[in-house]
């Protein structure tokens, strides 16, 4: 009974983790309302690989490590540079006529939309704080008494298929809802998605900045 609970509570804390919208998510949806519902499946694909990953780290690894905080500003810097480039290559590609009925672009290939969606997510190192708070609630209201490794790869597992159902349901609809619009009103999504990944990159900048000039880097 315990490992049932721990399964259901654990999947239920992954789906609401991935429910915040960020930059995974918008170039989900720029991949499913252009009707590439693979390739953004392989966003998410890459996306949970990175979160699990990160939620290895912080149950068996090195999350002290990633507690110091010019290694976060460092990571936060690498993530804006990816989502500039993201952001500059959407808003090239929505000018271009008639791209989504040719060849793919490079942006939108299987291996690259992989890479995409663990690259974003690699840049968010402070998962693994937010992994191992959500253990040690799961610890403090008894489903389990103590830390286990199984309990560990049980909660992790379980987390990443939440995430993983919220994001693959997120591409799945918008994939539906894609099909309804035309191609005018998706080039102008697609500028908007564009510059919110500018915007959000220009974030990350002033975050890792932040930091720096606290400790007196720049």
């Amino acid at each position: 009974m315990r490992f049932i609970l721990l399964i259901v509570v654990s999947y239920v804390i992954g789906f609401f983790t991935a429910i915040p919208i960020g930059a995974t998510q918008v170039e989900i949806a720029k991949r499913s309302i252009s009707g590439y519902i693979k390739e953004a499946l392989m966003v998410v694909a890459g996306s949970v690989a990175s979160d699990l990953m990160y939620g290895f780290i912080a149950m068996f690894g090195i999350a002290p490590f990633l507690k110091d905080e010019k290694v976060e500003a460092f990571f936060w810097f690498i993530g804006g540079i990816i989502l500039i480039v993201l952001g500059i290559f959407t808003l090239i590609y929505s000018h271009k006529r008639g791209y989504n009925n040719t060849e793919k672009t490079m942006l939108f290939r299987s291996h690259t939309s992989l890479l995409v969606g663990f690259s974003l997510a690699v840049t968010n190192p402070p998962i693994i704080f937010w992994w191992l708070f959500c253990f040690e609630f799961i610890k403090s209201v008894g489903i389990v008494p103590n830390f286990e490794p199984v309990y560990a790869v049980i909660f992790l597992l379980s987390a990443g298929a939440g995430i993983a159902s919220y994001l693959s349901g997120l591409a799945l609809f918008l994939r539906k809802v894609g099909k309804k619009i035309s191609y005018k009103t998706e080039r102008k999504i697609n500028k908007a998605m564009g510059t919110l990944l500018i915007m959000l990159s220009l974030y990350f900048f002033l975050k890792s900045a932040d930091v720096l000039l606290r400790f007196h880097v720049l």
